[in-house]
């Protein structure tokens, strides 16, 4: 059986991000201490890594463009910074940020898709390792295909949940919701 080469192409662009996001996950589990504490630190307020600013390289998945019912997926980046490193509740162990990005995702050889997420990210931290976080916020989304006179604009809400895993300043975290789910690496400075 013969594959076009089109075909190929679109396989070789959809394993690349999907190998990236997982060597950088692997690289973010093997540099991990070998000890983790299990102590619960939810009410002691302040008792987590006090960063400046946060960044995440991540693969990320969303279900596709207007009415396709494709899951597409791609490569991205999203930066957190927390302004208030305290609260808002002051008797539990949180932080409130503002969390913002860039995605890519490449359904077929001629749509680009870019989505640029902004969020309030509220973190609740469990454990040394274990936090929690949610956001809402907005996802700016422009579809290209075949040049800039064919471009689609979108302005979608967005809702999201995760957990991160943290191992002294990097970690793994996950995020799940509306309008994507990811995966990737971060790095806390």
């Amino acid at each position: 059986m013969m594959t076009s080469h089109s075909t190929v192409s679109r396989i070789r662009s959809r394993i690349l991000p999907l190998a990236f996001a997982l060597a950088a996950a692997v690289t973010c589990l093997v540099s991990a201490p070998s000890e983790a504490h299990a102590e619960n630190l939810i009410k002691r307020p302040g008792a987590h890594n006090r960063y400046k600013f946060e960044l995440e390289p991540h693969l990320g998945f969303w279900w596709g463009w207007g009415n396709r019912d494709d899951l597409d997926f791609g490569p991205g980046i999203r930066a957190s910074i927390p302004f208030m490193h305290n609260g808002p509740i002051d008797t539990l162990n949180n932080n409130i940020g503002i969390s913002f990005g860039l995605d890519t995702y490449f359904p077929n050889g001629d749509l680009v898709i870019i989505s640029s997420p902004v969020a309030f990210q509220w973190n609740f931290y469990f454990t040394d390792v274990i936090s929690v976080l949610g956001e809402a916020g907005l996802v700016m989304n422009i579809a290209t295909e075949g040049g800039p006179n064919n471009d689609n604009f979108d302005l979608d809400p967005l809702f999201q949940g995760g957990g991160r895993f943290q191992w002294g300043r990097i970690g793994v975290l996950v995020r799940v919701g509306y309008p994507s789910v990811s995966v990737g690496c971060n790095i806390q400075f």
